[in-house]
C-alpha cells in the first residue's frame, strides 16, 4: 500500500520592515535572531538595548543557579532559602564580586563555578565590546526638512531641500547627494524601480556649520522635467538625499540619509526665511521656523 506524503512546509514568516517614512511587507527571508545578533544589537534603542541585556544576565545566572542547585551540599554555609541563596551565589561567581559567604566545596560546584567563569568571561568580552561600539560610533545630528519643495528660484523652477548642521560644529568637505527612485517598465513590460541622480547646483561645502539649501534645477536634462504631483504618484516617485562629511571634533566620517515619498514634495512653496541679521551684524538662525514655507 502506497504511504502518503505530507508537505509540511513551513510557511514564510512575514514581517514588516521601515525604510525611511514607509512601511514595506517582506515575505521568507533570514528571520532567525542569532543570524546576525550583533546588527541587532546595534540597532536596538537603547531601552531594549539594556532590557535585553539584563535578561540575558538573569537568564544566565539562573541556568548556573539550576546546577547548583542539583547538589546543595556542594556549597559550603548555604542557608535557606537554598534556590534564592544559589542565584545570589552565581551573580557573586558570574561578576567576580565573591564575598566569600558561599564558597564551592565539591568537584560538581568547583566545575559548575569553572564554567560559570567562562561564561561569564565571553559575556562580559561581548557586552563590552558591543557597548564601545555603540557609544563610539559617529553619528550625524543633520537636520531635515519636513517636506521637499519645487518652486521659482533665480528664474528657474527648482526641487529644494532645506538641511543644518544640529550640531553647530564643523563638518569639513560635507558632500551631499540626491536620488530620485521610480517605477520603470523594462521592454518586456516588467516593472523595476530605477535609481537616478538628480544633479545638484552645489553639491559640497567645504564648512558645513550652520543651514543648507540643496537645489536642483528642473531643467529639459531633469528626471523631473514636464512632471506633476500626479505624475509623481502615479509611478511612487521617492527621493533620497544622503550626506557625508568629515566631524571636525571627533576626525570621523559621517554618513546619514534620508527619504521622501511624492506626498510629501509641496509644490509652489518655499521654505520661509530663518537667517536673519540684526544692525549689530549679530546672525540669527530661528530654528522654529525651519521646516516652515510660504507661497511662492
Amino acid at each position: 500500500m502506497a504511504r502518503k506524503s505530507h508537505n509540511h512546509s513551513k510557511r514564510p514568516r512575514e514581517r514588516t520592515i521601515h525604510l525611511g517614512d514607509r512601511d514595506i511587507r517582506t515575505i521568507g527571508g533570514e528571520t532567525e535572531f542569532w543570524s546576525d545578533i550583533y546588527h541587532r544589537a546595534m540597532t536596538a534603542s537603547f531601552g531594549w538595548f539594556l532590557f535585553s541585556t539584563l535578561a540575558m544576565f538573569i537568564g544566565v545566572n539562573l541556568f548556573f543557579a539550576v546546577l547548583y542547585a542539583m547538589d546543595t551540599a556542594s556549597i559550603g554555609r548555604l542557608d535557606e532559602p537554598h534556590f534564592l541563596n544559589l542565584f545570589f551565589f552565581s551573580i557573586e561567581a558570574f561578576t567576580t564580586v565573591g564575598f566569600g559567604e558561599m564558597y564551592p566545596i565539591t568537584t560538581w560546584s568547583h566545575l559548575v563555578y569553572s564554567l560559570e567563569g567562562f561564561v561569564a568571561l565571553l559575556f562580559t568580552a561581548a557586552l563590552t565590546g558591543v557597548i564601545f561600539a555603540r557609544f563610539s560610533r559617529p553619528r550625524a545630528r543633520i537636520l531635515f526638512a519636513a517636506n521637499p519643495v519645487v518652486a521659482q528660484h533665480d528664474g528657474k523652477t527648482h526641487f529644494m531641500l532645506r538641511i543644518a548642521n544640529a550640531r553647530h560644529n564643523y563638518i569639513a568637505d560635507a558632500n551631499a547627494q540626491l536620488w530620485l527612485i521610480r517605477i520603470e517598465p523594462s521592454k518586456e513590460g516588467q516593472r523595476f524601480r530605477r535609481f537616478h541622480e538628480l544633479k545638484l547646483g552645489r553639491n559640497q561645502n567645504p564648512a558645513f556649520i550652520l543651514s543648507w539649501t540643496l537645489f536642483h534645477v528642473i531643467d529639459t536634462s531633469s528626471k523631473l522635467y514636464g512632471l506633476t504631483a500626479d505624475d509623481l504618484a502615479k509611478d511612487d516617485y521617492q527621493f533620497i538625499v544622503t550626506i557625508r562629511g568629515m566631524d571636525a571634533t571627533a576626525s570621523q566620517e559621517l554618513r546619514t540619509r534620508k527619504s521622501y515619498t511624492h506626498h510629501q514634495v509641496l509644490w509652489g512653496r518655499r521654505y520661509a526665511d530663518i537667517l536673519t541679521t540684526d544692525e549689530g551684524g549679530l546672525t540669527t538662525l530661528d530654528y522654529s521656523k525651519f521646516h516652515e514655507t510660504t507661497p511662492e
